[in-house]
């Protein structure tokens, strides 16, 4: 993440678009010629939210650039979101870094265009952007007055169609991260520790090291390997625009044919494939060791690829029926008895292809894992024999409608909500396919998944505890890599 910019934050305040303002943004950004005159076509709409009147629309151009465009005609504001499968899961061992490298290059300068350019014509119509990068992904992101849309494509095609990769620009954010790393993880000890733990388990794959990548290879980061990244991963074919505002959908679209038209550039590098022993190779173990800190964090790990709407249904209906105790809610429970400061249970489908379900323990320094793996345990028991009741159903869709509602509110959370339908799940509203698989789901199906996927046979755990309660996180992936 760019350290002078708020992460996942939006621009709430906007002015005046005035004349002397385009003629301002026609100086900072001189009219270039783009693409080719060829209408796109409308593939399809589908409503983003039950009970929404608004709709997205999906195009896709002819270079293999898909774009979705949600108009919304109650305020002003805009945003446009991309998304590139160019997250740090594309990298290799001795080139990790990249990804989350380019979050950072990706402002600073375009050929053709002065240094610092993206960021002065935003602000100068009182735009606001951030970007972020995960291992499945990379997102840039803006939110700005929907007049100034048309100078945002251009502002946009810019950067993506013909990034500045030279000198000083490129050391200047090479720089940046790493002194972002020194800050994030080799002075922070959980974190540190946390990637180490990850070198073990998740060793030998794309996700053994972190989106910001390793020391050696951040400081080690060539011109060269970075230019060969942008140009492998950074094309149409690869690439998802979301656009949201008071907008007329084939305006837009024509809009993004002009300014995106031209780019170039297929994707033709394939994921690394998982070792096919990823599922079970640590099953039943447990890797704790010990860092310079003052809680204890544990991680229960449950392995799986799976990531489809009805596993999300299922946790959404595992959760509740946890949480449905005449004491409250799990969390609550185990505080008041003192077994944990904290707690938390979710999917992961955030990632292109382990998805595990993971169960998360805070703890102080007189607290025993072994207590709360027991509670954990037993809480997975009386969920089994709790059947899917009526009552159940209609708490959890009263839920889905406030959230709903809630997501409705906002340009942004609905750009987000088909963001997360499109790239992760790969499925159109999603929001309503979740209502009918509670309505319909049932108790059988639900206790035949459960068993499937929470076995205590079915997991491993992760520790990292106060120094002198376990070897060393070092020491551990020393001894680890002997073995």
């Amino acid at each position: 993440m760019r350290l002078n910019r708020t992460h996942f934050s939006y621009f709430k305040t906007f002015f005046a678009f005035p004349k002397k303002l385009l003629l301002l943004l026609s100086v900072l950004f001189p009219l270039t010629i783009y693409g080719v005159d060829v209408e796109p076509k409308l593939q399809q709409t589908y409503k983003i939210i039950p009970g929404s009147t608004i709709q997205a629309f999906q195009y896709k151009l002819q270079n293999g650039l898909q774009f979705y465009i949600i108009p919304d005609q109650r305020n002003p504001v805009a945003t446009i979101h991309f998304i590139l499968d160019a997250g740090s899961n594309r990298e290799s061992k001795g080139t990790t870094g990249l990804a989350h490298f380019f979050e950072h290059m990706m402002f600073r300068k375009s050929e053709g265009a002065p240094e610092g350019n993206y960021d002065k014509v935003l602000n100068s119509f009182g735009g606001s952007g951030n970007a972020g990068t995960s291992d499945a992904y990379v997102t840039f992101y803006s939110t700005f007055p929907g007049p100034a849309l048309e100078q945002m494509l251009k502002l946009e095609a810019n950067r993506f169609l013909s990034l500045d990769i030279t000198d000083p620009y490129f050391s200047i954010e090479k720089g940046a991260v790493i002194s972002e790393r020194k800050l994030r993880v080799e002075n922070d000890p959980l974190t540190r520790s946390s990637e180490i733990l990850r070198a073990i388990t998740e060793r030998n794959t794309p996700l053994e090291w972190m989106t910001i990548g390793s020391k050696q290879d951040v400081e080690n980061m060539s011109i060269e390997s970075a230019k060969t990244f942008y140009k492998n991963f950074y094309t149409p074919d690869n690439t998802t625009i979301f656009i949201g505002g008071p907008f007329d959908p084939q305006k837009v679209a024509n809009l993004v044919q002009k300014y995106f038209g031209s780019w170039k550039g297929n994707l033709k590098v394939t994921h690394q494939k998982f070792p096919t022993d990823y599922l079970t190779r640590d099953l039943g173990k447990k890797f704790v060791c010990s860092a310079p800190i003052y809680s204890q964090k544990y991680k229960i790990t449950y392995p799986t690829f799976s990531k489809n709407i009805h596993d999300l249904v299922n946790v959404i209906i595992f959760k509740t029926l946890l949480d449905d105790h005449p004491d409250g809610r799990f969390e609550r429970r185990l505080v008041k008895e003192k077994i944990a400061t904290d707690f938390s249970f979710y999917k992961v489908f955030w990632q292109n292809q382990s998805n595990p379900l993971t169960a998360n323990f805070s703890l102080n320094n007189e607290q025993k894992f072994e207590n709360a793996l027991k509670f954990w345990e037993n809480g997975i028991k009386e969920v089994l024999n709790k059947p899917i009741s009526e009552k159940i159903k209609k708490q959890i869709l009263k839920q889905l409608a406030v959230s709903n509602a809630e997501t409705a509110e906002k340009m942004t959370n609905l750009v987000n909500t088909i963001f997360e339908d499109v790239f992760f799940l790969k499925s159109m509203n999603t929001a309503s396919q979740i209502e009918k698989l509670v309505k319909t789901s049932s108790t059988s199906e639900f206790r035949k998944w459960v068993t499937e996927n929470l076995s205590n046979k079915n997991n491993y755990v992760t520790g990292i505890v106060p120094t002198g309660k376990a070897e060393s996180c070092q020491d551990l992936y020393t001894n680890f890599l002997k073995k």
